[in-house]
C-alpha cells in the first residue's frame, strides 16, 4: 500500500463511514450540532437530506458516537419494504414479544416498552439512512411510532436521512399530514471550494500526514472536478496517491491526477478544466498587457519629459518636410531671375528701335 511510502499511519481517503475522518465545519458541523442539540431536548421526528456522496451516512455514524448516554439506537441501512417488516425490526431489536402480529398491538407494546425505557432514564434513536427509497406505507408507519408520546414527551425519536428526491416526495399534498411532524429539517449541501481544500487537508492529517503530499496545481485540478462532493473527492484523491506511488513519485503532481482521472472516468472532465483554465489565463495576460500599455499612454501624455522622449519622432519629420521644401527654392528663383533678366533684354533692344 502507498500509506508508508507517503509516511502516512493510514489509508487517507477510504469511502467508509469513519466518525474520526468526520469534516466538523460548513453544513455538517450545524446539522450535527442541531441533531445533538433535538437529541438532548427530546425531538422527534428529523430529517437531514442531500445529493449522493456528501456525507450524511457519515454523518449519522458520527452522531452515534455523540448522543447523549443511555441512549437506545437503532439504526436501519435502508428502509424496509414495508410497515409489517419495519415492526418486526424494530421488536427484535429491543427484545419485545408482542401478543399479536397485527400493526395496533405491536405497537401498544412497543409504547410500553418505551415508557418503562423513559423511567429508567433511557431514550430510543431509530435511525433510518436511504430514506428516498422509502414506501408510502412505511411512511405511515413512521408516522404512527412518532405519535407514541406521553404528555409533551416523545417517546421514539427517529432520525430519517436520504437524497434530496425525499424532499420532492414530501412535497406531495397527500404527505402534508407527514411534513408537518417534522421537528426540524436540513438540507446538506455540496462544499465550496475552500471547504474541499480543507476537507483534503483535514483527512491527510487525521491519517497522520506531516508534510506536503500534493502539489497546488494537482489540489486545484481535483477540487475543480470533484464539484465539492466528499465521496467524489476520496475516490479522486486516492487513486492519485496510488497512481503516484506505482511511479515511484514523492509528490502528488498534475500528471498523477490526470492520469487518476482517467482510471476513474474524469479524464474528459480534466481536460476540459485545464483547457478552461488555460484559456482564462491568456485572456489575463491579454487584458494585463492592454492595460499596461493603456497605462503607458497615458503616463506619457501626463509626464513631460516622457512627451519630450517621444517628440523627436515629430520634430525629425518636421525638419525632414522643412528640408524638402527649402531645397526646391533656389532653383525657382533662379528661373523666375533668368526669365526677368531675358524679357528685360528684349525690352531694352526692341526699345531702342
Amino acid at each position: 500500500m502507498y500509506t508508508n511510502h507517503f509516511s502516512l499511519q493510514s489509508l487517507p481517503f477510504e469511502n467508509v463511514s469513519d466518525p474520526a475522518c468526520f469534516f466538523e465545519q460548513g453544513d455538517y458541523s450545524r446539522v450535527l450540532s442541531r441533531m445533538i442539540d433535538s437529541l438532548w431536548a427530546g425531538k422527534g421526528l428529523m430529517v437531514v437530506a442531500g445529493p449522493i456522496g456528501t456525507g450524511k451516512t457519515t454523518l449519522s455514524q458520527k452522531l452515534m458516537a455523540s448522543v447523549p448516554e443511555k441512549t437506545r439506537i437503532i439504526w436501519l441501512s435502508e428502509p424496509p419494504d414495508s410497515s409489517e417488516e419495519l415492526l418486526l425490526f424494530l421488536t427484535q431489536e429491543l427484545h419485545i414479544s408482542s401478543e399479536s402480529s397485527g400493526r395496533i398491538f405491536v405497537l401498544r407494546d412497543i409504547k410500553a416498552y418505551l415508557l418503562k425505557l423513559h423511567d429508567e432514564g433511557n431514550r430510543c434513536l431509530v435511525i433510518i439512512d436511504e430514506v428516498h427509497k422509502i414506501s408510502d406505507d412505511v411512511l405511515e408507519c413512521v408516522r404512527l411510532l412518532n405519535n407514541l408520546e406521553q404528555g409533551s414527551i416523545k417517546l421514539i425519536q427517529m432520525l430519517l436521512i436520504g437524497q434530496d428526491e425525499f424532499l420532492v416526495k414530501l412535497s406531495r399534498p397527500d404527505l402534508e399530514s407527514f411534513k408537518q411532524r417534522i421537528s426540524w429539517l436540513e438540507s446538506i449541501g455540496k462544499m465550496t471550494p475552500l471547504q474541499t481544500h480543507e476537507y483534503i487537508m483535514h483527512r491527510l492529517k487525521v491519517a497522520g500526514s506531516q508534510s506536503r503530499i500534493f502539489t497546488d496545481d494537482a489540489l486545484e485540478t481535483v477540487i475543480a472536478v470533484a464539484r465539492g462532493t466528499p465521496r467524489l473527492v476520496n475516490t479522486f484523491c486516492d487513486r492519485a496517491l496510488r497512481v503516484s506511488y506505482e511511479s515511484n513519485k514523492t509528490i502528488v503532481d498534475l500528471d498523477s491526477v490526470r492520469r487518476a482521472a482517467d482510471e476513474i472516468g474524469l479524464g474528459s472532465e480534466v481536460f476540459l478544466w485545464l483547457m478552461s483554465r488555460r484559456g482564462e489565463k491568456m485572456a489575463q495576460n491579454a487584458v494585463l498587457q492592454t492595460s499596461s500599455l493603456k497605462d503607458d499612454s497615458n503616463s506619457a501624455a501626463s509626464d513631460p519629459r516622457r512627451r519630450r522622449e517621444t517628440a523627436p519622432v515629430d520634430k525629425t519629420r518636421s525638419t525632414r518636410t522643412h528640408q524638402d521644401n527649402s531645397s526646391w527654392t533656389f532653383p525657382i528663383l533662379l528661373l523666375c531671375g533668368s526669365i526677368l533678366l531675358f524679357a528685360a533684354s528684349l525690352w531694352f533692344l526692341f526699345g531702342l528701335e
